[in-house]
């Protein structure tokens, strides 16, 4: 394995959407912090990473990380939840998106779907054709797709 490969073997993004340097203003830091907290909050979750592990993830200093989640959250974009205790009785700090961040029309999650499963149309056997196999192809390939 080579070091690039162990470096992204974890296949961890991150997403930073032109919204955020658009309609936001942000950059630099901050950009990449409120992507991080973004990206486990825009479909209503909250963020609790801890700023350790979420200056390693971003390869910036934890003081960066604490200066950008203040001045975020002075911004409006994000909120602190209440204190939530673990049962080692060590606080964790969570954020959500603040009232000033409104998601871009295009990504808007759907729904959950709450419906029930119809039982005649849905069975626990495997489909006749079974699983398919498929790999990569190239951009050659791929053309007729």
């Amino acid at each position: 394995m080579s070091a690039s490969e162990d470096r992204d073997s974890d296949g961890a993004f991150l997403i930073v959407h032109p919204f955020m340097w658009r309609e936001l203003g942000l950059k630099g830091v901050q950009l990449l912090v409120f992507a991080r907290v973004y990206g486990f909050c825009k479909g209503g979750g909250s963020f609790y990473e801890s700023r350790r592990n979420t200056a390693a993830y971003l390869g910036i200093s934890e003081r960066s990380v604490i200066r950008a989640i203040g001045e975020l959250a002075d911004d409006g974009l994000i909120a602190e939840d209440e204190l939530a205790w673990a049962l080692d009785g060590c606080s964790t700090r969570s954020y959500r998106l603040g009232p000033a961040v409104l998601p871009p029309s295009d990504d808007k999650l759907a729904p959950p779907d709450t419906g029930r499963i119809n039982a005649a149309t849905s069975s626990d056997n495997p489909s006749s054709d079974g699983v398919k196999s498929w790999h990569l192809i190239s951009k050659e390939e791929n053309k007729g797709f």
